[in-house]
């Protein structure tokens, strides 16, 4: 299957986008960019209740393990989502010179 929307054409485009825009692909369709946030335990202090502290980002994954997530999703999308994503990708990679 060597057609626009190809799992293989499609990658190959998306591999030609800036960071940010990778970013948006990967929420649009569904692959988690930062590692799961685990409970964190609040300690309380005896001299003003509950300790403040400030919120953690969690830890961004590494690029290996979103891109094989991402590769994974896409190869399992039918035509029609993967048409709908290329209407998206293949306008970006198109830029000004």
């Amino acid at each position: 299957m060597n057609g626009r929307y190809s799992p293989e054409s499609l990658l190959l485009k998306i591999l030609e986008l800036d960071a940010v825009e990778f970013l948006g692909i990967c929420k649009i369709i569904g692959v988690p960019v930062y590692k799961e946030m685990e409970e964190v335990d609040v300690e309380e202090t005896a001299e003003c209740g509950r300790a403040i502290e400030e919120p953690k980002l969690p830890d961004p994954r590494d690029f290996y393990d979103i891109w094989i997530d991402v590769v994974d999703t896409i190869s399992k999308m039918n035509r029609t989502r993967r048409r709908n994503l290329g209407k998206l990708v293949y306008p970006a990679t198109k830029k000004e010179k």
